[in-house]
């Protein structure tokens, strides 16, 4: 990917696609995860998200695109490795029968927070946008690059694990911009406040340092994808964003 952002368009009906890729991290990845060691949250990876490597036979499954991706490497040595790779397709697929090649345990409640998505018919063709998955991969990891630079720049960062989080669907983790003062940093699918993918930088309390322009929603400031897109280094831009909310909060 570079400095930027893949030249994908979003899908017409973001919002559409968004809710369904929400939905499979929600009710295929993190319910996978769950039954396996009791956690949900997922990482970036390239052509969507992935859960961590979890288990004696090192299993992930992740979404590549338009694939559900099931992995296993069982064995304790190289000599002795099986290991497998098997796709599905999720556009046409459904619910339950990503369930049944994942090997999700159906049945029962799934929360991932108040606000978990709902799981949906699990019968339903699903449909999605070809590029979807793409699109949120690359922001996803744009994200994470200017988040560890933000990290990095910071003398004692105190920062948290950087996780995707299904309940609201972005990747993020908190740091002290100096010491009793937390900020949240991350890469939002985008949601009802902003229907497309945007940066964020959220302060843990109600101070909103500088005033200006900078503070521009509700719980802190955030940039779209629309305004990295056509920057001339999107890495650049985004890390400059990040970096400018914790130099406020920091009283710098």
């Amino acid at each position: 990917m570079g400095n930027g952002i893949a030249p994908v368009d979003l899908p017409d009906d973001w919002p559409r696609a968004r809710t369904t890729l929400q939905r499979i991290a929600t009710h295929v990845l993190a319910r996978w995860r769950r039954q396996r060691d009791n956690l949900f949250d997922l990482e970036p990876a390239v052509g969507g998200f992935a859960t961590p490597v979890v288990g004696p036979d090192r299993e992930r499954i992740r979404v590549s695109g338009d694939l559900l991706v099931i992995e296993r490497a069982s064995g304790a040595s190289l000599a002795e490795l099986a290991a497998t790779t098997t796709t599905i397709p999720i556009g046409g697929s459904t619910i339950a029968q990503l369930w049944a090649a994942a090997g999700v345990h159906p049945g029962g409640e799934f929360s991932a927070g108040p606000d978990t998505t709902p799981v949906g018919p699990l019968e339903e063709p699903i449909e999605l946008d070809a590029g979807a998955g793409d699109v949120l991969g690359d922001w996803y990891l744009l994200g994470r690059r200017a988040i560890d630079r933000a990290v990095a720049s910071v003398a004692a960062p105190e920062a948290s694990l950087g996780r995707v989080w299904p309940e609201h669907f972005d990747y993020g983790l908190d740091l002290a911009a100096r010491p009793g003062v937390r900020v949240n940093l991350g890469a939002s699918a985008g949601d009802r406040f902003h229907e497309q993918p945007y940066l964020y930088v959220g302060p843990w309390d109600d101070d909103r340092p500088g005033g200006g322009e900078y503070w521009n929603a509700p719980f802190g400031a955030v940039l779209g994808r629309a305004q990295l897109v056509s920057a001339a280094d999107p890495l650049d831009r985004a890390t400059s964003f990040l970096l400018e909310g914790i130099a406020r909060l920091g009283g710098k």
